[in-house]
């Protein structure tokens, strides 16, 4: 676990350096999994951001699993402090082999109270099977099949995507890119973190109704949206499955991974 701690030292110092060179290369060595689209897009809208954009943690807890074998994960509860403002987090590192640097997989904002942990003998965390959570929500977002989850508001309000004056259906959607992260809970049941992508086609529109996000991007690109967009949007949950019944999903972070103009 003291490992664990230095993981995060190191891995803040090599995130703030990305976040004011806008050096793509460092951001690769920095994030994976779900978070590698949002971050790709923001650079690309953005480029370098300001000191001020820099990010402390404050009393991480670590959630450690115990792993001799690669990939090696964990997850962290920290107070994420940047440009004066504080906020909780939840996150999760992976490092894939003995010579690859810890990515930051899942990073998601939270201020509500999960299901409590089980802890071995020795306190660490205990790996668990995600129970087809991710596929479950997925289902969800894509057809309204509510038979393995229990949606969150923000989830039942995104089955109803229309931006202003933009059409836009559920699109396609499925789990990841990456793995889902789960521990065991008290009770048995597992606390997942996982990441689901979403792809959309918004047409009819007007381009000053677009999601500010998209509107960004396209501009980058000296694009117009010309009645049609393409948008792919990054989701990165945090839910909790039972050992019977429906799983609940307990919150999420949606942002832009790509866009492009036409249909």
């Amino acid at each position: 676990m003291d490992e664990s701690r230095e993981v995060l030292r190191d891995w803040t110092d090599r995130h703030d350096r990305a976040v004011t060179s806008g050096d793509r290369k460092l951001w690769r060595d920095t994030v994976t999994g779900g978070l590698e689209g949002p971050v790709t897009a923001r650079v690309h809208t953005y480029g370098r951001l300001p000191k001020s954009a820099t990010i402390s943690l404050v009393n991480p807890v670590l959630y450690v699993p115990r792993r001799s074998a690669y990939p090696r994960w964990f997850a962290v509860a920290a107070l994420e402090r940047s440009g004066g403002k504080d906020q909780q987090v939840l996150g999760v590192f992976v490092r894939t082999g003995a010579k690859d640097p810890w990515r930051a997989a899942h990073w998601l904002t939270f201020q509500g109270r999960p299901p409590e942990l089980a802890y071995d003998a020795e306190g660490y965390a205990i790996p668990a099977p995600d129970r087809g959570l991710p596929a479950a929500h997925a289902a969800y977002l894509a057809s309204g099949d509510d038979g393995g989850v229990i949606p969150d508001a923000f989830t039942v309000s995104a089955r109803r995507p229309d931006t202003g004056d933009w059409k836009a259906g559920p699109g396609k959607v499925a789990a990841g890119p990456g793995a889902a992260y789960a521990l065991r809970t008290k009770d048995g049941g597992s606390l997942v973190l996982y990441g689901l992508r979403q792809d959309q086609t918004l047409t009819g529109g007007k381009e000053a109704t677009l999601p500010g996000e998209v509107n960004a991007y396209l501009a980058k690109d000296g694009k117009e949206p010309d009645g049609a967009v393409r948008a792919s949007w990054q989701w990165l949950v945090i839910g909790y499955a039972p050992v019977t019944g429906k799983a609940r999903v307990l919150g999420e972070s949606v942002s832009l991974a790509s866009a492009g103009a036409g249909g």
